[in-house]
């Protein structure tokens, strides 16, 4: 396992109606990795459920969801610092509108993929690769140039809460989206972008009547085609 990573795949920011999806892929060094008893395999290049060494700074880790903001920040920076690679990258609102959310979230993937492996390979050229998604669909990666060095492609349902290295690229890819929010909310403060991050709640639909349609709005999304 020496020359072997595991890349974690998450993204966050699919349901909302504003705004990027944001896609993090990040690595956690093998040494603090171990499989979990409840693993299809005892593989740890292969395992659907992958957990960090007791009393490690981010044994807390989870599915992103789970964790209350505070607790997300504070798990930020200690992820960043303990990951070996990792890579955030955000698709556009207008491209979603282009491309659909599905395939907009399968791009940013690839492209958060393949810019880890490219980080990987220029120190560790002879270096091979376990890919780890969260869902059930994975991006397609057959045409990148070193996709031979992929020997572990694997959709894992609910993996930002089984796998570690998709736990740390899902607390990296929430932070970094509503940080966005948080900062966008400044630009338009009467739309309560800091509360609801772009996501359909009442509040947003309700000044999206009043105030009308942003630029950064999702123009294919149902509520927003229907007011165009």
């Amino acid at each position: 396992m020496k020359n072997h990573f595991i890349i974690g795949v998450d993204e966050v920011g699919r349901g909302p109606l504003l705004g990027d999806v944001v896609v993090c892929a990040l690595v956690f060094d093998n040494d603090i990795l171990t499989v979990k008893q409840d693993s299809l395999s005892k593989d740890l290049s292969k395992a659907d459920s992958v957990g960090l060494v007791e009393n490690h700074a981010l044994t807390a880790l989870t599915d992103s969801k789970k964790l209350s903001d505070k607790k997300r920040e504070t798990l930020f920076p200690i992820i960043e610092q303990t990951a070996t690679y990792h890579k955030i990258v955000k698709i556009s609102a207008s491209l979603i509108d282009e491309l659909n959310i599905l395939q907009a979230t399968l791009l940013g993937m690839k492209q958060a993929i393949a810019s880890v492996i490219e980080q990987i390979l220029q120190t560790h050229p002879n270096a091979t690769f376990s890919v780890m998604v969260d869902g059930n669909k994975l991006p397609v990666l057959f045409d990148l140039p070193f996709y031979e060095r992929i020997v572990c492609e694997m959709a894992v349902v609910k993996g930002d809460g089984k796998h570690a290295c998709i736990s740390g690229a899902s607390v990296l890819a929430k932070v970094v989206r509503d940080r966005d929010m948080v900062e966008l909310a400044k630009i338009y403060p009467d739309y309560g972008i800091e509360k609801h991050k772009g996501y359909p709640t009442a509040v947003h639909i309700q000044a999206i009547e009043k105030y009308g349609i942003l630029p950064m709005h999702r123009k294919s999304f149902a509520p927003i085609k229907h007011r165009l």
